[in-house]
């Protein structure tokens, strides 16, 4: 009996559950033609995924390529001392058999950049810039879909990006997010009127994230943008000068998303009275980072105390900043907070946060920098639930790992390591030894090797743990030996769940959408 056949309404719903799993969806592209056709767009949403293997960069790489338009390519050809496009071109004359750039949603600058990057190395050829201002032409060109961007300021060159072409080819009215650098000082028309097309056209952007290189150009034309915008969610605002702000109209323009800024990121900047009399009105903030900032008083931080939000997040990182101006901003911002993140972590930072009887945090974040073993001990006495320690330094300390074991809270169940190296399979094995038995998950950033994983076993059994219940690890999905698979097999019946590790895990996900 023959089987009955899917309708195209019933393909295309399978196809696109599988959106995210970019390897089913290649093997989709070889069923047949109307596979291939519902797939296509799919796979090019998110063309410069940080998941492309090396030969999938390569390969995305030559499709764009092949759909560069005459202009586009004459444009890398007179230039070819530079870019040696010539006998790509030469070589590959073929024609796309799809219009790939216009199913583009998400163009992130950096990994557009290092895809590219990838590539030339892979040719052996040193990077050329002109390659990314060809590719972001033709993307601006054909795709109308666009809704997260990542720009920078020095891809408008003049010789092949002019007025008409802005006014002509660029829709961007279905952008939610913004990510616009500046690295190096643009001050002609067309840079101008590529921001005017914001100002015109995109009022549904949630987050804006504005890198500035310097501080006095298109002011004017950003503050536009932001006052446009009916429900601006997030605004991440870095500078790359340590000067004070020729103008405080970036911080102006805030206030009229104070009904629904939740987010607020500053990077190097040199605080003035009214910058933070600007940042106080912005009643709807949930969570405010602090990074390398300067010229705050403790007089600047009582303005604070007059905030009008309710802080949920904040975050401070400042190698230079004094402790008690650290403290104070905690003191005034913290009575609802919920997460909180320090970098440059002190026995002074410590010792105040203990002292704080208002603080009821749920997460907090250290990022572990200097050998002050003190430090720990106050960890029992902040009860939080969860501890995520980033950690640089300390992975050979036999004895850090079993003072923070012996330090932590009965409270605190959730445990997060985040560091750039493997955690040495018998230190893990000491702190979990040294440990109380009412950890709920274990979050590491690396692979778990066998090793790791006979330790986690011995915990559960030698604590007789029926707590725990997640174990979190940097790339669960790769391929497991058979040894690895059975002492997995033996941690799952225990009721430990593996899933994939979360950055930053937090048992509260403010990720302040609607």
């Amino acid at each position: 009996m023959t089987l009955p056949r899917l309708d195209n309404d019933c393909i295309y719903y399978i196809i696109k559950f599988s959106q995210y799993n970019r390897s089913t969806l290649f093997n989709f592209l070889l069923v047949n033609r109307f596979w291939c056709k519902v797939t296509v767009p799919l796979l090019y949403t998110n063309p410069f995924s940080p998941t492309l293997k090396s030969k999938s960069k390569i390969l995305i790489v030559k499709t764009f390529l092949l759909c560069l338009n005459e202009e586009e390519k004459k444009y890398l050809i007179k230039q070819d001392n530079v870019c040696n496009m010539k006998i790509f071109f030469q070589n590959n004359n073929l024609k796309p058999t799809f219009e790939y750039p216009k199913y583009i949603k998400y163009l992130s600058k950096s990994l557009i950049y290092n895809i590219i990057d990838f590539w030339f190395k892979k040719q052996k050829i040193d990077t050329c810039n002109l390659l990314k201002v060809a590719f972001y032409h033709m993307f601006l060109r054909q795709s109308d879909q666009i809704k997260e961007l990542g720009i920078v300021s020095d891809i408008f060159d003049e010789n092949i990006f002019d007025i008409n072409y802005i006014n002509t080819f660029i829709n961007i009215s279905n952008l939610t997010t913004l990510q616009l650098h500046y690295s190096r000082v643009i001050e002609h028309e067309i840079f101008s009127k590529f921001l005017q097309k914001f100002v015109e056209y995109c009022k549904n952007i949630k987050q804006i994230s504005l890198e500035q290189f310097e501080q006095d150009y298109h002011l004017y034309e950003i503050s536009s943008i932001i006052n446009n915008q009916y429900k601006l969610k997030e605004f991440d605002y870095y500078l790359h000068t340590v000067d004070k702000l020729f103008s405080n109209i970036i911080f102006d323009s805030l206030e009229y998303q104070k009904d629904s800024l939740v987010s607020l990121k500053l990077h190097n900047i040199t605080f003035e009275k009214l910058i933070l009399q600007s940042i106080i009105k912005l009643y709807n903030l949930k969570s405010f980072e602090m990074d390398s900032f300067y010229n705050m008083t403790s007089e600047f931080c009582e303005i604070f105390e007059f905030a009008s939000f309710k802080l949920k997040r904040l975050i401070i990182r400042n190698k230079f900043c004094d402790n008690d101006i650290t403290t104070k901003i905690i003191k005034y911002l913290g009575l609802t907070l919920k997460i909180l993140k320090i970098k440059y972590i002190t026995n002074d930072i410590m010792e105040k946060l203990v002292q704080y009887n208002n603080l009821d945090l749920d997460t907090l974040d250290i990022e572990y920098t200097n050998h002050n073993l003190l430090i720990l001990h106050y960890l029992k006495n902040l009860k939080v639930k969860n501890l995520n320690l980033f950690l640089d330094s300390y992975l050979d300390d036999e004895i850090f790992f079993i003072k923070l074991a012996e330090s932590l809270s009965e409270t605190t169940s959730h445990i997060s390591f985040i560091n750039r190296k493997f955690l040495n399979m018998n230190i893990l094995s000491n702190f979990l030894n040294n440990c109380h038995n009412y950890l709920i998950s274990l979050n590491f950033k690396w692979k778990c090797g066998l090793g790791h994983l006979k330790v986690i076993l011995n915990y559960i059994k030698k604590k007789n743990n029926n707590n725990l219940k997640y174990l979190r690890i940097g790339d669960k999905n790769i391929d497991w030996n058979v040894e690895e698979l059975e002492i997995l097999r033996q941690i799952k019946e225990k009721g430990v769940k593996l899933t994939q590790f979360i950055d930053n895990y937090k048992e509260y996900d403010y990720s302040y959408s609607d």
